[in-house]
């Protein structure tokens, strides 16, 4: 008699191969893909901020400055933030996600100040 075919969680047919993938993969790598998602994000966000400074440097453009500061701000830091501060400063739950949106909202707001100088 041939092996049956693992069934979906969901009570349907049975499990795709993607869906077996999936499930092979335990937590610690799951853990280990966000880590490097986050690390890829403050990569492409500090490279887009270094681009907005060299445009500062070259035009003496505030405003550039500025987007270089918010784009910092939004991709950079909470990277920083969540993974170095854990190891100097063990904070809750509710103060890492405290602190990061207020970076967040320094980071918006230098964006659109850049953008409109309200």
């Amino acid at each position: 008699m041939p092996a049956r075919e693992p069934r979906d969680q969901t009570g349907g047919g049975s499990v795709t191969p993607i869906g077996r993938s999936l499930q092979a993969v335990g937590s610690l790598d799951a853990e280990a893909a966000i880590v490097a998602l986050g690390f890829v994000t403050a990569s492409v966000g500090a490279f887009v901020a270094y681009q907005a400074f060299r445009g500062y440097r070259r035009n003496d453009s505030r405003p550039m400055l500025l987007l270089a500061v918010g784009i910092g701000l939004l991709t950079v830091v909470p990277f920083v933030v969540a993974r170095g501060l854990q190891v100097v400063a063990p904070l809750s739950d509710a103060q890492y996600i405290l602190l990061i949106t207020g970076f967040d909202i320094a980071g918006l707001s230098a964006i659109l100040y850049s953008l409109t100088r309200a």
